[in-house]
């Protein structure tokens, strides 16, 4: 065996759980530094508004979208092509994990997000010098840039703040639907304070481009934080940490040393070669076996070395072993773990182990968020766009996304409820939220006569629809990474925000299906309902004894 095995450290809190010992006397890490004004929080809020900000300001310009390129699937292309390069982007930020750092990937999400709308924002819509062929393709080429940029940094985020306490999880999701709201408030005072489209829709767009750049400062403040520091060193020291796997055999010896350094929470694992005879030394040169002393059961010394160790292994320290009686241990193989580099194929093999691990240890909440998320890509921004009012006119789709962001706010902000939901819970709850599919299908198909006429319950489907979601597509998001080790916690939200994009990436393919139910493209006529004349009484200019009631036929 190689010389370099000759000395590793192992843990030893669950030999002495199996002596009975307390696990008091184990050192615990010291308490975090706290989190001043709530500044990481406030910052992940921020940030969570940030990454999903660029998507819903391409959303709520919908009234422009629509008039711009008439007779057109805009929001529902808008919305697929965002989603598949969402999720192009979720694998590529789960293989290139270890190879880059989260400043690293948040930094480039930001820059893509950011120049990106730059680009539309003066090029496409202040400028708009291209044909409308041409600009169409630009906005859903310019949306999938920005889909890949702003989910990378999704990703490193959810990753990032499941090495942080739960809280911190729930500001990033509480942000995102914070991004809904406010880009809804937002395109309602510009649409109503500027009476051209395009001048309204620029001005949109520079509010949240000035958003990016706040976010964008305030993000590497918080990476410098002593919070964020404390656990993202303790993330790094779990997953470095070397493991020792020790086979026993009654035949083979091992004395497990407490650590010289005093540090209760490792013991030095010291192996020895024994001294062969001039026979054994010229067949089995390269031979491995144990003779380190063996702990009597009720000795309160090792007992001694049966041969002496050889001159090359330094001999341990009385003072350094367990003085206390303790049983054998005796040894038959030891693994030892050593550091790989990255872009070895074993380690590259490791990596997907452990994801499938943490895939089978999460999946109930995995296939909750993706169920979540499948039913509202379903139905928003494409359906909700295509359902007809008479009284709002083209205000309606704005009325509806901003109900659904509003209510998805507030359903974020249920999640902190110290509530523990189950896994069967969630399960149901995410199935039951079905059947709001075809209750607001039924609002706009057919086209020119929806079975459900009226402005009142669009809208509060679109609630429902909106509180269910922020409620229970953060709840499992929350939840997954407490449920893994935390040296998996940042795989654990990788994967979940790899089947959040699974679920909006079938949703926004089965809303094309959606879309074909509602029948040809026509214009909504609105019905009239013209109210009867009432009975009239003529004017009498004598006594009134005969009154006559001339009707009008309708």
């Amino acid at each position: 065996m190689n010389e370099t095995l000759g000395r590793g450290y192992a843990r030893i809190e669950a030999i002495r759980a199996a002596r009975g010992e307390p696990l008091a006397s184990v050192p615990e890490p010291g308490a975090p530094p706290p989190d001043k004004y709530d500044f990481v929080y406030i910052t992940l809020f921020v940030a969570g508004a940030a990454f999903l900000l660029p998507f819903n300001s391409f959303i709520m310009a919908v009234d422009y979208f629509q008039t711009h390129y008439p007779n057109s699937t805009i929001m529902f292309d808008m919305s697929t092509v965002y989603i598949a390069s969402a999720c192009v982007a979720v694998v590529a930020n789960n293989m290139l994990l270890d190879f880059f750092t989260y400043n690293t990937r948040i930094t480039f999400g930001i820059l893509v997000s950011l120049s990106t709308m730059l680009f539309v924002a003066v090029c496409n819509i202040g400028w708009d010098g291209f044909s409308n062929r041409v600009s169409y393709i630009i906005n859903l080429v310019a949306i999938g840039v920005v889909a890949f940029g702003c989910t990378v940094q999704q990703a490193s985020y959810y990753g990032f703040t499941g090495c942080l306490p739960p809280r911190y999880t729930q500001a990033v999701m509480a942000g995102e639907s914070a991004a809904g709201f406010w880009v809804s408030l937002d395109r309602i005072i510009t649409k109503h304070s500027f009476s051209q489209p395009k001048r309204s829709t620029f001005m949109f767009f520079v509010v949240s481009i000035l958003i990016l750049l706040a976010h964008s400062m305030q993000h590497h403040v918080m990476m410098r934080h002593p919070l964020v520091q404390y656990y993202l060193r303790l993330t790094m020291e779990s997953r470095h940490r070397r493991r020792i796997q020790l086979h026993l055999n009654p035949n083979e010896d091992v004395t497990l040393m407490e650590n010289e350094a005093g540090e209760g929470s490792f013991g030095v694992l010291k192996l020895q070669s024994p001294a062969l005879s001039t026979g054994q030394a010229e067949t089995e040169s390269s031979a491995f076996s144990f003779a380190n002393p063996v702990y009597s059961p009720t000795a309160a010394a090792p007992a001694p070395l049966a041969s002496p160790p050889p001159a090359s292994e330094p001999s341990a320290s009385p003072t350094a072993a367990l003085r206390t009686p303790r049983p054998s241990y005796k040894v038959e193989d030891v693994v030892f773990e050593s550091p790989e580099r990255p872009t070895s194929w074993r380690a590259f093999k490791r990596g997907v182990l452990a994801r499938w691990a943490v895939a089978r240890a999460i999946y109930p909440y995995m296939v909750s968020i993706g169920l979540v998320y499948f039913t509202t890509l379903s139905l928003y921004p494409g359906i909700a766009s295509e359902v007809p009012s008479c009284r709002l006119d083209d205000w309606m789709p704005i009325v509806l996304m901003s109900s659904f962001n509003f209510f998805d706010f507030v359903g974020k902000i249920a999640a902190a409820w110290p509530y523990e939901w189950s896994r069967s819970q969630l399960l149901m709850a995410s199935g039951v939220r079905l059947l709001l599919v075809p209750l607001m299908l039924l609002c706009a198909a057919p086209r020119h006569e929806p079975h459900i006429v009226g402005d009142m319950y669009p809208i509060m489907f679109s609630v429902v629809l909106g509180f269910t979601n922020g409620l229970f597509g953060s709840v499992p998001m929350i939840m997954a990474p407490s449920r893994v080790g935390r040296e998996h916690r940042e795989i654990a939200g990788n994967m979940m925000t790899l089947s959040y994009n699974g679920g909006l990436l079938s949703g926004s393919l089965v809303s094309y299906l959606l879309l074909s139910m509602l029948g040809p493209r026509v214009h909504y006529m609105c019905r009239s309902y013209p109210t009867p004349l009432l009975p009239t009484v003529t004017p009498a200019t004598t006594v009134p004894t005969n009154f006559t009631y001339p009707l009008t036929h309708i």
